[in-house]
């Protein structure tokens, strides 16, 4: 066997383990193995480096079965990826009720270039995380909107056109690390009585973060699953969605992705240093049930490291 046919069987090989590697939950949940399923587009490199080789030369190139395995291969890999991306909406945006989700980040003290962000989309129901103090001030003063509540613990908060008839910092035993998970408001739509969840778990990293944010999801499931009316939960993640932990929490909460199929290529990270411009996944959700999903897609950073996601909704 030459050194070029080598590479080459060891490509289709590494690729074949990839796709058992996503098929298999018991390997792919556990940490630190997990986090290549975060990043699950950049892990496909291996395949398209392997089709690749394999069409340069042209003694390989002929080689029919394999560059056909090659390709199978590197096609298998990439669906999940190809079918959460999905082709972005064209044409005129519908209408419905728009909700936006945006991390400001809290180093990121421009207010007026978030005020910016915001006004540009227009949402009727805005959730925003990591605001401080300060900028909840700032932007309470900046943003038209007749009624808004920050959690007094934590750094989440939302704006919205309609009454916020209550909104609570928290719900039983989601509270780690002494930081507050989650703010769930009951809002007075023209319509009903709906309820928003806005979350945001801690980064999985190190192993203590990642069990935590597995955790909260768990024990955020039942809690959705239970609302009686129609619900929507957005927020900063902090997972894809080719985490199986994403999956697992849509579907014992009973909720659909907003923005699946959509065409939004990322949310994070826009922070403008060189490592960040090459690790772009999206860990931004929107996500609902009772409501079908008319239009969704980014907004603009505005010196946040994440981009916002919006959503036109409509009640099913």
């Amino acid at each position: 066997m030459t050194l070029k046919q080598g590479i080459a069987q060891t490509a289709l090989l590494l690729s074949l383990c990839l796709y058992i590697f996503y098929l298999c939950p018991w390997v792919n949940r556990s940490f630190p193995l997990t986090l290549g399923m975060e990043f699950w587009p950049y892990v496909c490199v291996t395949p398209c480096l392997g089709l690749g080789f394999r069409l340069l030369h042209l003694d390989l190139r002929g080689q029919r079965l394999g560059l056909g395995l090659a390709s199978l291969l590197l096609v298998i890999n990439l669906a999940p990826w190809i079918q959460w991306l999905g082709l972005p909406s064209l044409g005129a945006q519908p209408s419905g009720l728009r909700v936006m989700s945006y991390n400001i980040w809290t180093q990121n003290q421009d207010y007026g270039a978030i005020q910016q962000s915001i006004q540009r989309e227009d949402p009727d129901i805005l959730f925003l995380t990591e605001i401080t103090k300060s900028a909840m001030r700032d932007l309470e003063n900046r943003l038209d909107y007749p009624y808004s509540q920050r959690s007094n613990r934590g750094s989440n908060a939302f704006f919205s056109r309609y009454p916020i008839l209550s909104a609570t910092p928290e719900y039983p035993n989601v509270t780690e690390h002494g930081l507050t998970f989650s703010l769930v408001a009951q809002i007075q739509t023209p319509q009903e009585v709906l309820t928003v969840v806005g979350i945001h778990p801690p980064i999985p990293l190190p192993r203590s973060s990642f069990a935590v944010r597995n955790q909260q999801f768990e024990r955020l499931a039942p809690f959705i699953e239970q609302v009686p009316n129609r619900v929507i939960v957005l927020g900063d993640f902090n997972t894809s969605p080719w985490s199986p932990y994403f999956d697992q929490f849509l579907q014992e909460a009973d909720l659909l992705s907003a923005t699946r199929g959509q065409g939004i290529w990322s949310t994070w990270s826009y922070e403008s240093s060189l490592p960040h411009w090459f690790a772009k996944i999206p860990i931004d959700h929107i996500t609902s049930r009772g409501f079908v999903c008319m239009d969704a897609w980014a907004g603009r950073a505005n010196g946040s490291d994440h981009r916002p996601v919006i959503a036109e909704l409509k009640p099913v």
